[in-house]
């Protein structure tokens, strides 16, 4: 009997050893794939945006019904047309950068980053990308700056200067990075006290006096500061919940103001 309990006591702290290994292992397993995720987003956002001007670009936000929280998002001219259609210099396809006079760009799309909710609860950053029913359409010179109109699960609304509506379908889109985070618990698009803790209470946060809304940014002369926050749970077995977060922030510089 005293071998018996012995043995059990050893087994038990074995169990102990593995499981907090086993939690220890996830943790980093999460946090390195959320901080893998939200740079490739930061690097593709990066790309894109430099290819702008901030002359030609806007942000919105909006209550979605789906997360039950506030969103914000960011649109912009591009000068790349669509792969789909032949280009106008006789390419196979349009997918160049349009530049005109002086190095000045012509539009040829519009391109929406915003977050969209899966049916299964994840928050995601997706690009959204209209070419319009002309190859060039954004060309004119009545069409920017748009004006956002409304959101719902499935659609964001945008209007042109000339009154023409743009519908993006939400549920399309390139999907940039899962895990999309949010420090507004109680979707008041305020920055509370518990929002502004770090680990002390919920929800999880960095401390750093912003509201991260999982994709935020703020546009000024000549560039455009963007602000990722991702938050994942990780369940290890034999222990409680945790978040692991990751946030990343860049200030990218338009190619023309």
């Amino acid at each position: 009997m005293i071998v018996s309990l012995v043995f059990l006591f050893i087994l038990a702290a074995l169990l102990m050893i593995f499981s907090s290994a086993r939690g220890a292992w996830q943790v980093s397993q999460v946090r390195m794939d959320v901080s893998f995720d939200a740079r490739n987003a930061m690097e593709l956002l990066s790309r894109e945006l430099r290819e702008g001007s901030s002359s030609f670009a806007g942000t919105f936000t909006f209550f979605d019904g789906a997360s039950g929280s506030f969103e914000q998002g960011l649109w912009m001219a591009s000068a790349r047309g669509s792969p789909a259609v032949g280009g106008e210099d006789g390419s196979s396809n349009n997918n160049y950068m349009h530049v005109g006079v002086g190095n000045v760009l012509e539009w040829r799309s519009v391109i929406v980053f915003c977050s969209y909710s899966t049916t299964e609860g994840l928050r995601q950053l997706r690009r959204y990308v209209d070419y319009g029913p002309t190859t060039q359409h954004y060309a004119q010179a009545d069409i920017f700056p748009l004006t956002f109109v409304s959101a719902t699960a499935t659609t964001l609304r945008f209007m042109c200067t000339n009154g023409v509506i743009i519908d993006i379908n939400r549920a399309g889109g390139r999907v940039m990075a899962n895990n999309l985070g949010s420090e507004d618990a109680n979707a008041n698009n305020l920055l509370d006290g518990n929002e502004n803790d770090g680990s002390a209470s919920l929800p999880m946060d960095n401390a750093d006096g912003f509201l991260d809304l999982g994709f935020n940014a703020a546009l000024h002369s000549g560039r455009v500061d963007v602000r990722l926050f991702l938050a994942r749970n990780v369940l290890p077995w034999g222990q409680g919940g945790r978040v692991v977060c990751s946030s990343l922030r860049q200030s990218i510089a338009f190619r023309q103001p």
